[in-house]
């Protein structure tokens, strides 16, 4: 009895941490971080967690666009220049890619062309 009733609770407990693992919010670390800077206005915060992200992950699967978000902090942070340097990198290391057609639409803007 004692045993039916201890393996019942462990059955339950391992069932509730369980579902807790579902409903977890996904972290991806300082990009996740710089996510929530970048919509917070915190542009500087951002930049710098983007960084961070690129730090360790050079050609990760976000780096286009955390390279991308850079230049828009800088943009959002008045730093027209840091901000085309950005957009220039985007269009340089990831041609073809949306992201790069994103920084010419801003670097249109930056000119005044659009």
């Amino acid at each position: 009895m004692k045993k039916t009733r201890l393996f019942a609770a462990v059955a339950l407990l391992s069932v509730l941490f369980a579902s807790c693992a579902f409903h977890t919010k996904r972290s991806f670390g300082p990009y996740s971080d710089a996510e929530n800077f970048y919509n917070k206005g915190n542009y500087s915060k951002a930049i710098e967690k983007y960084q961070e992200y690129l730090a360790g992950n050079p050609q990760g699967t976000l780096a286009a666009i955390a390279e991308y978000y850079i230049a828009k902090s800088y943009k959002a942070s008045g730093d027209m220049a840091k901000a085309r340097e950005g957009f220039e990198r985007v269009t340089r290391q990831f041609p073809g890619t949306s992201w790069a057609a994103f920084s010419k639409e801003q670097l249109a803007v930056l000119d005044g062309k659009s």
